[in-house]
């Protein structure tokens, strides 16, 4: 078998291992999960989410400070 033939047979062999991986990466990455917060805020506020959130769960500045206020 030459080298050609070799890796070719290789590469035939690992595709579905690959493509499985993907697919396993692409369904945690955009699966939608629960939030942890409450809406305690934007009920006492009328403030969107985006006021102490940018990419929910994680909180922005504002929320940071928001959250720190409420442990004292």
């Amino acid at each position: 078998m030459n080298i050609r033939a070799s890796n070719f047979k290789i590469a035939v062999q690992t595709a579905p291992i690959v493509a499985a991986a993907v697919a396993a990466l692409v369904m945690l990455t955009t699966t939608p999960r629960s939030a942890l917060a409450t809406p305690e805020f934007a009920k006492k506020t009328g403030q969107p989410c985006t006021k102490c959130h940018t990419a929910p769960p994680v909180l922005n500045d504002y929320g940071k400070k928001y959250k720190s206020s409420l442990k004292k």
